[in-house]
């Protein structure tokens, strides 16, 4: 059998050993280290301290060269290697308890005139008030349940065997992935309410208000009504309301949605060991928290490290 020797980079010929730790070239004579050594100084003990004023407390990186002997060109360089340094880190995330609901949503931002999107997952465990927000992906492009295919199927197996339930804003195709899995799929009462409540109309002499404001209060009730009969006579009533000229084109549409998926509302009383959350306000709260952080990013990869690092440093937000 032939044996294939390595070759030296510089000029492709036989290498010898040159010492305990060192080879040669011998068309060159070059020598080098077989494990080369890290340039430079020993890196000291990274300092979180900006991280913590900048992330936590809701700083600005020039504010803290006030109160600091350093320039602020020292200070926004060790802040960066400091963002680096965080962003290397593993990030292991761990859940308990036997069943488990997944809380999705995305928040998109343009540069250039380019629509991107990070797409967040918080996990939640069944009886607890609060839930572990993993690392967001950022894609290209507005918010589809193909996207959402892909990154769903990035969680381990063993976590996405635990799910029993999803909640989720009124995107299209979400029943389909829910669906595919297995899952329960909650829709978010807050989206539905406020898409109505924009519709209201604030006037006196807006066309049509009375009948906008009682398909306003009959919807708030159908998505809190325990009976099954009068829960069958207010949706009656909205599809005659919808039906109407005076009704807004976006408000029946609105109505026939959820008409649609009227199942999918009240998912929380017809399966209340789960004890499902009605809203995806935990991560309105999350897309709040990221915003406010990173106010200053200019390019979709500055945006995502600064969403990446906000979440690590508070990966868990209060869900009821």
């Amino acid at each position: 059998m032939k044996i294939l020797q390595e070759k030296s980079e510089c000029c492709n010929a036989k290498i010898i050993r040159f010492g305990g730790k060192r080879r040669q070239c011998v068309a060159c004579a070059k020598t080098w280290r077989v494990h080369p050594a890290k340039r430079g100084r020993k890196a000291k003990r990274r300092q979180t301290i900006y991280l913590t004023h900048v992330l936590n407390h809701g700083l600005a990186v020039k504010h803290l060269a006030l109160h600091s002997r350093l320039s602020t060109g020292a200070i926004y360089k060790r802040f960066a290697k400091n963002l680096e340094s965080k962003l290397k880190q593993k990030c292991y995330l761990r859940f308990r308890g036997k069943k488990l609901i997944l809380i999705i949503d995305a928040e998109w931002q343009y540069f250039r005139g380019r629509l991107w999107t990070i797409y967040l997952l918080a996990i939640k465990s069944v009886g607890t008030q609060s839930v572990t927000i993993a690392d967001p992906l950022l894609k290209q492009g507005k918010e589809n349940v193909a996207d959402w295919e892909k990154i769903v199927d990035t969680l381990p197996i063993v976590v996405r065997k635990r799910i029993y339930a999803m909640v989720s804003d009124g995107i299209r195709g979400i029943e389909g992935l829910a669906a595919r899995h297995c899952w329960i799929l909650q829709r978010c009462h807050f989206h539905l309410l406020s898409t109505l409540q924009k519709m209201r109309g604030k006037r006196a002499t807006t066309i049509g208000r009375l009948t906008r404001e009682k398909i306003y209060s009959l919807t708030r009730a159908a998505i809190n009504e325990i009976d099954e009969r009068r829960f069958c006579i207010i949706c009656r009533q909205l599809a005659r309301l919808a039906e109407r000229d005076e009704c807004p084109k976006k408000m029946r549409m609105t109505v026939r949605e959820f008409l649609r998926h009227r199942a999918d509302f009240r998912s929380y009383l017809n399966y209340p060991k789960l004890l499902l959350p009605k809203t995806t306000n935990v991560m309105e709260s999350v897309n709040s928290f990221i915003r406010r952080r990173a106010r200053t990013a200019n390019t979709p990869k500055s945006w995502h490290k600064w969403a990446i690092a906000a979440i690590r440093f508070k990966s868990k937000f209060a869900c009821k």
